[in-house]
C-alpha cells in the first residue's frame, strides 16, 4: 500500500527532527550552564576585589608612619588587585549582558586604583549605561564624577555631579539620603582636588539640608554624623586657628 511506503520515511523525518531538537536543547542548556558558572565566578572575584579595597585602605592608614612598610603594603596590594582585576575583566567580557551596574562600577574603581585610567573610564561609562533605574544611574554618574576630579578634569566632574542630582527627583528618604551623599562627595572632591573650600562649604550645606529632611531619626543621625566628620576636613579661616567655640 502507498501509505505504508511513506510511513518509514515519515518516521525517519520525525526522528531526525527530534534529534535536532534534542541537540539544540542540549547545546542551549550547556551554554546557559556555562554562563551561570561564569556569573558565579565573576561574583566571587568582585567580592574579593571589594574586600581587598577595604583592607588596602585600612592597611595604608595603619602603615602611614612607616614609609618602608607602606611601600611594601602598596606593592602587595597592587599585585593582588591586578591579578583579580584581570580575572574580572575576562569574565565580564564573556557574559556582557549579565554584568550589572554595581559590578561594572567595581571593575571601574579597581582599574582606576591600578592606574588603568582609559579602561576605568570605559567601565564607569558602561556602569551608567547599564543602570536599570534612576537610583542606580544617579549613583553610577556620581561615581564617575569622583573619578574625574583627581585627574584634574574639574569642569567635567562638576557637570557629572549636577547630572547625578538631576536624575533623582522626589522627597522621600531614599532620594534625600542619596542626593545628600552626592552633595557630600562633591564637597569632599572640591576640597581635596580643586582646593576650593568655598565650593565645598556650599555643597556641605546642601547635603545638610537633604539629611535634616529625612524623617527616620536613626537614618538622619547616621548621615549627619558622617557629614560632620567630613566637614572637619575644611581648614579654618585665617585668624580662627586655636579658637574655641
Amino acid at each position: 500500500m502507498p501509505g505504508l511506503d511513506i510511513l518509514p520515511t515519515a518516521l525517519s523525518a520525525a526522528a531526525f527532527c527530534l534529534s535536532v531538537y534534542a541537540t539544540v536543547t542540549a547545546q542551549r542548556q550547556s551554554s546557559d550552564e556555562r554562563r551561570r558558572t561564569i556569573r558565579g565566578q565573576l561574583t566571587d572575584v568582585l567580592g574579593k576585589l571589594t574586600v581587598l579595597q577595604l583592607e588596602g585602605a585600612k592597611l595604608q592608614h595603619e602603615a602611614k608612619s612607616d614609609q618602608d612598610y607602606l611601600a611594601t603594603v602598596r606593592g602587595v596590594l597592587s599585585q593582588q588587585n591586578g591579578f583579580l582585576l584581570e580575572q574580572a575583566v575576562y569574565l565580564s567580557d564573556e557574559i556582557p549582558s549579565l554584568v550589572k551596574t554595581y559590578e561594572l562600577n567595581t571593575i571601574a574603581v579597581a582599574n582606576a586604583t591600578a592606574g588603568n585610567l582609559l579602561l576605568a573610564e570605559k567601565y564607569f561609562k558602561s556602569a551608567i549605561k547599564a543602570s536599570p533605574n534612576p537610583l542606580y544611574k544617579s549613583q553610577a554618574v556620581r561615581s564617575y564624577a569622583m573619578f574625574l576630579y583627581p585627574l584634574g578634569r574639574l569642569s567635567e566632574g562638576r557637570e557629572q555631579f549636577r547630572k547625578a542630582l538631576a536624575i533623582l527627583k522626589g522627597e522621600d528618604n531614599l532620594v534625600r539620603s542619596t542626593n545628600g551623599q552626592t552633595y557630600q562627595m562633591w564637597a569632599v572632591s572640591e576640597l581635596r582636588f580643586a582646593g576650593s573650600p568655598e565650593r565645598a562649604n556650599e555643597h556641605f550645606e546642601n547635603a545638610r539640608r537633604e539629611f535634616v529632611s529625612i524623617d527616620a531619626e536613626a537614618v538622619r543621625n547616621m548621615f549627619l554624623a558622617s557629614l560632620n566628620a567630613a566637614t572637619g576636613l575644611i581648614p579654618p579661616h585665617p585668624g580662627q586657628e586655636g579658637r574655641t567655640p
